[in-house]
């Protein structure tokens, strides 16, 4: 039975492989509750079919736009289904698969399982008609962009400070991330979980 520590996309990702080649999987999550809270934005390019109705996902020119809870809380139901177990509330034990990756256990301290260079993207949830002018709706660039989610609302995320909003925003967001834009979907978790599980198996199968 392989033990992961972390019920992100990279953990239920890689949990989900393992799963689907007949290995036994627990994760444990430290968290009390799947998807919450939010650290990441709500864009992913290639997107399960069968999650789309739940996650209330929205394609869009550039890939689709979720609420990235709501696709975690999804993703492990499908874990649960296939037989995998998920431990809320409770450390990993010394000998879990780390699948935390780019998360830390408080915003604004980087954990040590990321070998890149990581920088602070501050997100604000707002309405589409109070988008603040620092961004344009369905404009990235590297170090800032802004889409409209499937449930109506927008996410900003820049690098640094986010600007102040008049009405206030619904809703503030905190992340260590990659220095660029590119690097921050949920494909690039959703991959790295997957790449951690092939390893898993090709280890277990030269054994």
């Amino acid at each position: 039975m392989i033990k992961i520590a972390g019920a992100g996309l990279r953990g239920m990702s890689c949990a989900i492989k393992l799963l689907d080649s007949g290995i036994d999987v627990t994760i444990y999550e430290t968290r009390q509750e799947i998807g919450n809270p939010i650290r990441s934005p709500g864009i992913i390019k290639n997107l399960n079919p069968e999650f789309i109705k739940n996650s209330n996902a929205i394609q869009t020119e550039y890939g689709w736009a979720l609420r990235r809870e709501w696709l975690e809380k999804e993703m492990a139901r499908l874990v649960m289904q296939k037989g995998g177990r998920i431990i809320l509330k409770t450390e990993s034990p010394e000998d879990s698969i780390d699948c935390k990756g780019k998360k830390s256990s408080a915003p604004g301290w980087p954990s040590n399982n990321y070998d890149g260079e990581l920088v602070v993207w501050n997100g604000g949830i707002t309405i589409p008609e109070q988008i603040p002018n620092e961004f344009s709706l369905g404009e990235f660039s590297q170090n800032k962009f802004a889409f409209e989610r499937g449930d109506g609302l927008v996410e900003c995320w820049i690098r640094g400070n986010l600007p102040e909003h008049k009405q206030g925003w619904l809703e503030l967001i905190q992340g260590e991330h990659p220095t660029t834009s590119d690097l921050i979907w949920a494909d690039e978790s959703i991959v790295e979980g997957q790449e951690i599980a092939k390893r898993i198996i090709q280890s277990l199968q030269e054994v």
